[in-house]
């Protein structure tokens, strides 16, 4: 299951933190990263995601699919 984040009216913004949590509350998963692989959170954002491969085509990645993909 892959789900694109989204942004209240479709614009990525800065929010205040309980606008954070009033989104997120009804918009899973919110404004948070999700793994490609596994749909985990990342604990990432857009400017430190990971990805298995230099032409940026594989990910976002958690930590843990970002080890086993990159040593296979």
């Amino acid at each position: 299951m892959s789900n694109m984040n989204t942004w209240p009216d479709g614009k990525r913004h800065a929010m205040s933190q309980s606008e954070h949590e009033k989104w997120n509350a009804s918009h899973y998963p919110g404004t948070r990263q999700m793994c490609v692989k596994c749909d985990a959170p990342t604990g990432r954002c857009e400017d430190d995601s990971l990805f298995a491969d230099d032409a940026g085509e594989i990910g976002p990645l958690c930590e843990e699919c970002f080890e086993v993909l990159r040593t296979d």
